[in-house]
């Protein structure tokens, strides 16, 4: 809902009342109720037909696709044919091993209760708790009997154990289905400690990286992507470049602040790469890893968020505590599933319920997390003094589009047929069956080892047959009376393009990764861009170095790719593109954003510009620990781990006093405490909130200035730093 700008006079559709001042809402687009306003009231009498009737058009739609895909298929079908030579020489790899289809060999003596007590699982939920006991009992006889305890000092010896780790996992009936969800729901899941994970990665390892020295010669000015995490677990959220550091104690200084991110840490880290070469090798899909390091006494490590791909959570040191969700009901004008949480969006107690899982991490322990569950960090009430450290296994699937959704779009795309898909029509099983890895590995249907030589056709005849079916429950009246035949004759050349990209993917990321496995000093690759032998570690380190320097690089003034505004209808920070896509979802013209962002929307800084000053502190930041920890002093003492992580923002109660002080004494009135927004201490009041449909002329230019430029909603950092991502 965009708040109708100041002097638009428009009315409800049904009962004619005035929206100037009390807000109002757009029809469905798409619908005949598309050009119409409605009041708040209405609204909820007309959502019921508009929702019938936005069914009833997509029911429409899909019908009318299914003959020119029909027209399609044919056409294409008459110009190939498929054989086993349309997949590379190799392509025996995704078949995986016939006996990773059974489970492991072996007695576990140990009871559940007794194991989830020494985890320090805190709760799990009554659903997952037999499966999570299922897939011990299929796993651990293995990993408790040497299958994964190579203690090696060896790249070989190394490698081996994980994949032996990888490969166990690989072998469980439950684990797959955790994974991907087959038959029934993903899940989480929880493993006990294993040498092999606990000795993997130490905060000395990670400083000796982050201390490598950096050819001056170079454009890189460190040796890896690294951010400092800000937050305080409400709505100030922002990541800021973390400069060299030098020492174990430059990094524990700078942690009392916020959780060290180390992103693609695999092209850096030798044990980083033996883990993802080794988890690419068994389960056929790209991965990658990125590192986290938090200080003790973190009341929130990073904010409740979803991610686009599952996780393996390797804990190596000290304990974090993790809750792991469901994930939360799909509407129309959320964000997508496998990005909750992040950017403007924010993940509220209500949409979360009860966690599947609560549990402490400890070394050796390990967690997998299924894209699209919120899940949360702390490191307070742990019980360890020491500094968390963990490596989080990203298994590249539905975001590389190596998923049944991927192979979707890839198939239309393939016959020139519109590809978009109504997500929010999709029922929930056939949206998540979407997401669903290629069946390739040990997701390959049994049928394909039915004979002693497997084929290639028939591995592209499961895969299209399982694409067939996510298709019909997906979009039925699109799909529904297509020939099957003819289906599979397109659709296998299709999955063999696909998989061809797979392999393709695999082996660049296998030569980067072995590269990295090989480091000289046993921990750390320091080779850059310009000296690497992988042309894939070549391009991800030069993508992240001009990265790196454009974020450095100051804006242009009044460049709206920059320039926040307070959008009032929720007190948030947006850019104007931001804005635009925001409400234009919700059937808003360009015009009518315009106008919204020129005369409703509240600048942070005079003239949108952020103060010299400020911006001058976080260049220099940047540069040099001592400056860091100056600007965060001066700056976000409030996030300081002592002071309990606390939040800028000022009770609810506070608001709403200040709110009803305005009220009553009229604009301009209001006496509101100077609060530059910046400095660790807070104003005793706060002016109140701009309402939908109050002009710019409705409040003082000192009430304006003191009140919501002054820290309310300004969050400064917005509008000088960008996003990344979270563990």
């Amino acid at each position: 809902m965009i708040p109708p700008v100041a002097g638009s006079h428009r009315q409800c559709e049904e009962c004619h009342q005035e929206l100037t001042s009390v807000g109002g809402r757009k029809g469905e687009p798409g619908t005949v109720f598309a050009s119409h306003w409605y009041c708040d009231r209405c609204w909820s009498s007309w959502e019921t037909i508009s929702q019938k009737t936005a069914a009833e058009l997509r029911s429409q739609r899909l019908l009318s696709q299914r003959e020119p895909l029909r027209q399609a298929l044919s056409l294409a079908a008459g110009e190939l044919s498929v054989s086993g030579q349309s997949l590379p020489r190799h392509w025996q790899r995704l078949l995986g091993s016939r006996s990773s289809w059974k489970c492991a060999a072996g007695e576990w003596r140990e009871s559940f209760d007794q194991v989830s007590h020494e985890m320090d699982i805190r709760s799990m939920a009554d659903s997952l708790r037999p499966r999570v006991q299922r897939l011990w009992n299929e796993v651990l006889p293995q990993l408790q009997h040497g299958g994964s305890s190579s203690s090696g000092s060896g790249v070989k010896e190394r490698l081996d154990g994980f994949e032996s780790y990888f490969s166990t996992l690989a072998s469980s009936g439950e684990f797959r289905e955790l994974w991907a969800g087959l038959h029934g729901p993903r899940g989480p899941f929880v493993l006990p400690s294993c040498d092999l994970v606990r000795n993997a990665l130490s905060l000395h390892d990670v400083v000796h990286g982050l201390a490598a020295p950096v050819d001056p010669r170079h454009k890189r000015r460190k040796p890896c992507e690294t951010a400092l995490t800000l937050t305080d677990g409400g709505d100030f959220r922002c990541p800021v470049g973390l400069p060299p550091v030098r020492t174990v104690e430059e990094l524990l200084q700078v942690l009392q602040y916020g959780t060290v991110f180390l992103n693609t840490a695999s092209l850096h880290w030798r044990s980083a790469a033996e883990i993802c070469l080794a988890a690419s090798s068994v389960l056929h899909f790209p991965a990658n890893i990125n590192i986290y390091v938090t200080g003790r006494g973190r009341k929130v490590s990073t904010d409740v968020h979803t991610d686009n791909h599952d996780v393996l959570i390797l804990h190596t040191e000290g304990a974090k505590h993790w809750r792991v969700y469901a994930p939360p009901a799909r509407a129309e004008g959320l964000a997508h599933p496998l990005y909750r949480g992040k950017n403007e969006d924010k993940l509220d107690d209500s949409e979360l319920g009860e966690p599947l899982i609560d549990v402490v991490l400890r070394p050796g322990e390990v967690l997998f997390v299924p894209m699209g569950f919120p899940h949360a960090t702390s490191t307070l009430d742990t019980g360890d003094s020491e500094v968390s450290v963990h490596m989080t296994l990203g298994i590249s699937t539905a975001d590389y589009d190596f998923s049944l959704g991927g192979l979707r779009k890839a198939l239309l795309q393939d016959l020139a047929q519109d590809a978009k898909l109504d997500e929010p029509q999709v029922p929930d099983e056939a949206f998540w069956r979407l997401l669903s890895p290629i069946p390739v590995g040990c997701l390959v249907s049994p049928g394909v080892f039915e004979t002693s030589d497997p084929k290639a056709e028939q591995l592209l005849w499961s895969i299209a047959e399982e694409l067939r079916g996510v298709l019909l429950a997906a979009e039925s009246e699109r799909w529904a009376g297509l020939e099957t035949e003819l289906f599979h004759q397109v659709a296998q050349r299709v999955v063999a393009v696909q998989l061809a990209k797979q392999l393709a993917i695999l082996e660049s990321q296998g030569e980067a990764y072995r590269e990295v496995a090989a480091a000289p000093d046993g921990v750390f690759l320091m080779v850059g861009p310009e000296e690497t032998s992988s042309e894939f570690r070549r391009s991800m380190l030069e993508h992240q170095a001009i990265e790196d320097e454009r974020k450095r690089r100051r804006a242009q003034p009044h460049d709206e790719r920059f320039v926040k505004r307070i959008d009032p209808a929720d007190g948030a920070a947006r850019t104007k593109p931001e804005l635009r896509e925001l409400y234009g979802r919700r059937g808003c013209s360009v015009a009518e954003v315009e106008d919204y962002w020129n005369y409703t929307c509240k600048s942070v800084y005079p003239n949108d510009e952020p103060p010299a000053e400020l911006v001058d502190e976080l260049e220099r930041a940047g540069e040099s620990c001592e400056a860091l920890l100056h600007f965060l002093r001066k700056r976000t003492p409030h996030l300081h781990s002592e002071r309990g992580q606390a939040s800028r923002q000022p009770p609810l109660e506070r608001i709403q006093v200040a709110a009803t002080a305005a009220r009553a004494l009229g604009p301009g009135k209001c006496e509101v405490e100077p609060w530059d927004g910046l400095s660790g201490t807070e104003p005793a009041s706060y002016a109140p909130r701009v309402g939908p449909g109050q002009s710019r002329s409705q409040h003082s230019s000192a009430n304006f200035q003191t009140g919501l430029e002054a820290g309310l909603d300004a969050r400064p950092w917005r509008c000088v730093d960008e996003w990344i991502a979270v563990d």
